[in-house]
């Protein structure tokens, strides 16, 4: 019995060997031929094509997108305005493909609601992108911070950070008495002749920011102030354009001129704020705080006192400052630049404007926030302007931070979410003539401002609400009263009005360049 048992498994070791030795004779005989191959390569090919454009199941439907690219050329011209346009032909809610990262996109109020408030936490992370994870040294900071305990208390210390810096007497000093007079000094100096008011405004809020985060105030030709500008600048037009790796993370390791670019410009922009953060440890005096770094230093000082070193790492203290710093910057300064184009092209608005400031506040001295209920009127275009050229139209992308139900479709843990707020802010069911520029639209029968509106989310809601939304209103309020109390701002002769189509760049909505001539209304310095 035994010797049989052997003897056919020798059989069965002789019969494999015979049939690897056939396979391996007639795999060679495959690959020898050129033909075979290139047919086997298109085959695969085709395969992992279909495959690409395979839609998981339960997702919402949407455009369909070619392989591997999915909808990336549709995109290409105006994505804010291209997926209002979807939005059209599959509702509310639809789903595309950005490389092969699958994106849900959310259209209107009720959706966003119920993404980004009640169920906040499901719909609280963000998605790896390689270029912000490069900038934010690996999602350290508060803005691309992946969903966790350690981003909740990073962002409690940046809100704190920025707190005193908000409202009162502290942030009017540094626009009415630092940052606007140096801006109103570069206005007058042009002598009536026509100017770009986005580079004045530009170091103006720049002065603003650097005042709150870092205490410095600078005059308009300071070197180091016009060195912030193109820093920023440049971390704008190099995160903005983007690179492969954003759409397939095995690009990082491939070393192009984009990637090279990223590391090159997001090391210039660190080494800036750590050098201001070291300037701060050498002077910080005890108990003093008069800038955010001071304010977050004294933070990790008393951590590290409850032996918490770690919750508040010098990274994380440069991360905050930084995305600070970077947040407040850019926005505010594009919602001005429009608030200038839109009451440049519509001289009765602006003539309100006027008449509102002159009635309130007079002459004698610059509008401050505590007239803010004496100038309804003013609110109101700010408000409107964030309205109609919502300056992040889509929002800064979230991620599912587990398997949940939007809309009545299951969206898997991991999947990129997008909230429309331009189609939000476009929405007729809750807007009267959306595109149409009204400021009276946010204020009620008694002229008062009406703040809470549905359909309405220019500072986003829920966890990834702008932790600076209230900084951002009171300077953006400042800087705008003080402005339109002491100039009158009209269009340059022969050049016709600002045109105030949404120019998307960067995913943000910018003005297209344009110039204005400032008249003087009050000619001595109000005090």
């Amino acid at each position: 019995m035994r010797m049989r048992c052997l003897y056919r498994s020798k059989n069965i070791i002789e019969l494999a060997l015979i049939m690897v030795y056939v396979t391996e004779g007639t795999i060679q005989a495959f690959v020898s031929c050129p033909v075979n191959v290139f047919m086997v390569l298109v085959a695969f090919v085709l395969i992992a094509a279909l495959w690409s454009m395979r839609r998981p199941a339960g997702l919402p439907p949407g455009p369909r997108g070619l392989p591997f690219i999915g909808n990336i050329r549709d995109l290409a011209p105006n994505p804010v305005l291209t997926i209002s346009d979807f939005a059209k032909t599959y509702g509310d809610i639809f789903t595309l493909k950005s490389g092969m990262q699958w994106i849900v996109v959310l259209n209107n109020f009720g959706l966003v609601r119920e993404a980004l408030v009640e169920k906040q936490d499901e719909f609280a992370g963000r998605p790896w992108m390689y270029n912000m994870d490069v900038l934010s040294e690996g999602g350290q900071n508060i803005s691309r911070g992946y969903f966790s305990k350690k981003w909740k208390a990073l962002r409690k210390i940046g809100y704190q950070a920025i707190r005193n810096f908000a409202s009162g007497y502290t942030l009017e000093k540094i626009v009415t008495k630092e940052a606007f007079p140096c801006l109103k000094k570069a206005i007058v100096d042009k002598n009536g002749e026509s100017f770009d008011p986005e580079s004045i405004l530009k170091l103006c809020v720049c002065n603003v920011m650097s005042n709150i985060c870092f205490g410095h105030n600078y005059d308009f030709d300071d070197t180091e102030l016009q060195n912030i500008i193109q820093i920023t600048q440049d971390v704008e037009d190099v995160f903005g354009n983007g690179t492969l790796a954003h759409f397939e993370p095995i690009f990082k390791y491939i070393p192009t001129n984009a990637i090279r670019q990223v590391k090159k410009v997001t090391k210039t922009w660190l080494t800036f704020f750590q050098s201001k953060i070291d300037d701060h440890r050498m002077n910080i005096q005890e108990g003093s705080v008069s800038d955010v770094i001071h304010d977050v230093l004294k933070f990790q000082a008393e951590l590290k006192g409850r032996d918490q070193a770690d919750a508040l790492t010098d990274l994380h203290v440069r991360q905050i400052v930084a995305n600070i710093f970077g947040a407040g910057f850019d926005t505010t300064t594009q919602t001005i630049n429009w608030c200038v184009a839109y009451l440049v092209s519509h001289p009765d608005v602006q003539a309100k404007v006027h008449k509102e400031i002159d009635d309130a506040i007079g002459k004698d001295r610059l509008p401050l926030l505590s007239d803010k209920g004496k100038l309804p009127y003013c609110e109101a275009v700010i408000l409107e302007v964030m309205r109609i050229r919502t300056i992040a139209p889509l929002n800064l992308p979230h991620e599912t931070t587990e398997n949940t139900v939007i809309g009545g479709y299951n969206i898997p843990k991991g999947t990129q979410i997008l909230t429309n707020l331009w189609s939000l802010h476009m929405d007729e069911k809750y807007w009267e003539e959306p595109e149409k520029f009204c400021p009276e639209r946010f204020l009620d029968e008694e002229g008062n401002v009406q703040k809470r509106q549905e359909s309405y989310l220019p500072f986003s809601a829920g966890r990834r609400m702008c932790i600076g939304e209230v900084l951002a209103r009171n300077s953006m309020f400042l800087i705008f009263t003080n402005l339109f109390h002491q100039f009158t701002l009209s269009p340059v002769k022969g050049k016709g009005k600002p045109r105030l189509d949404p120019n998307i760049k960067n995913l943000a909505t910018r003005c297209i360049p344009y110039e204005v001539v400032a008249n003087q209304r009050i000619s001595e310095q109000a005090e």
